[in-house]
């Protein structure tokens, strides 16, 4: 039978990584909201104003993704290499997850960290683009799992530290650091819910979507029926883009000055 038990060491790495997350990225209820009239009412191929806007936010999400890498236990004992190789692989994954975080249902909206909350329609239009839709779905869909910080800060840390991903040098070592932090979601999703025993492999069923989602970004949104998911492409060249946006230019892509000084930040 599973083990359920919660030992000191568990323990102490819940509160590591539900800190790291809390303290990279205020939840909804912090938030103060404010609103855009900007191209709310028709969806449009891009709004510039909204896409500038979107651009900057992401930059300042990809720069709190960094910091909550480096707060999770052992990521910065991997190599420089590898550390950017799972950034970079991950990094539009746990964007989204933690957008969708922010969704609000009966409004149909997502708020940011700024409290700059946008509807459907401007989430479209902001960069979104085909990929809207699945976003929107995606967030609906964690509703029900009724996570709450720690678990969101856990499945991103799993996420992110994943020996699968092409170009490791270190993939043993990965896994290794892994395993602990899917025995710690497993061992606190059933203690916070002991009649339900099926959210653990519910949540990891999250990471999956985020890929498929994600993979599609990169492939401009093309290639893959809806609801259909992909084979996520692996590597070290993989880079965060706006997720559907097809023109080729990329809010995110040119922000990687964060991970570029590795080896000499602090």
């Amino acid at each position: 039978a599973d083990s359920y038990e919660m030992t000191p060491e568990l323990e102490e790495l819940i509160q590591k990584v539900s800190k790291a997350h809390q303290e990279t990225f205020p939840s909804l209820c912090q938030l103060g909201k404010y609103t855009t009239n900007s191209s709310a009412d028709h969806r449009v191929q891009l709004d510039l104003g909204l896409w500038d806007k979107f651009s900057e936010l992401a930059t300042k999400c990809i720069i709190k993704i960094v910091e909550f890498a480096k707060r999770l236990p052992g990521f910065t004992s991997l190599t420089i290499a590898d550390q950017i190789t799972l950034l970079k692989a991950a990094c539009l994954d746990i964007l989204m997850l933690r957008i969708c975080t922010r969704y609000t249902p009966e409004q149909d909206t997502m708020t940011y960290s700024d409290g700059l909350t946008l509807n459907r329609t401007q989430m479209h239009n902001a960069g979104f683009g085909p990929l809207t839709d699945l976003v929107f779905a995606f967030a609906g869909q964690l509703l029900p799992l009724e996570m709450d910080d720690t678990e969101t800060g856990l499945l991103s840390a799993i996420c992110l530290i994943c020996g699968d991903r092409m170009d490791l040098e270190e993939p043993e070592k990965v896994d290794k650091l892994q395993e602990p932090l899917l025995e710690a979601l497993k061992v606190y999703a059933r203690r916070r819910r002991p009649t339900k025993p099926h959210m653990f492999p519910r949540m990891l069923m999250k990471i999956t979507d985020l890929r498929g989602i994600s993979t599609k970004g990169e492939a401009g949104a093309g290639g893959t029926a809806p609801g259909k998911l992909a084979a996520p492409r692996r590597g070290s060249s993989r880079h965060c883009r706006t997720v559907g946006n097809t023109h080729g230019d990329s809010p995110t892509g040119g922000h990687w000055g964060a991970l570029g000084t590795w080896g000499t930040a602090g």
